[in-house]
């Protein structure tokens, strides 16, 4: 007997990703463990000053952690989607070479990007002629 079955998983299935405790991921816990070892300190020491303070000194300090943590964009999580954005926009920024050609001509000459190399006389500006 051939028992060689073919079964196509769908791909809402491999998104899916395993929760640990409390509905979290591995990452999304380590990342609010992150959060909360760097915010707890600064709220501590604030705390002497103002309460006020100090509860925006813990939100400013985690929330950059937290965006990190949760946020995904195109499959790609936070931190790896904000280093593409660097890398293409700062770090290695694409250059347009812009070429000349019959269709984009008159374009070109209305903004004098055609560079001309002049080979041969000049002309003079008063009219006279040029000593040789």
């Amino acid at each position: 007997m051939n028992n060689n079955f073919v079964v196509s998983i769908p791909k809402e299935l491999k998104s899916i990703k395993s929760k640990l405790f409390l509905g979290l991921t591995k990452r999304q816990l380590i990342g609010f463990g992150i959060a909360l070892g760097l915010a707890l300190p600064v709220f501590f020491m604030l705390k002497k000053f103002n309460l006020n303070l100090a509860m925006y000194g813990l939100f400013f300090t985690a929330l950059p952690i937290i965006f990190g943590t949760i946020f995904t964009k195109d499959g790609m999580p936070g931190e790896t989607w904000v280093k593409i954005i660097l890398e293409y926009k700062y770090l290695n920024p694409q250059q347009r070479c812009f070429k000349v050609s019959k269709s984009n001509r008159r374009l070109a000459a209305e903004r004098n990007m055609i560079n001309v190399k002049k080979v041969g006389k000049t002309k003079s500006i008063s009219g006279a002629p040029e000593a040789s």
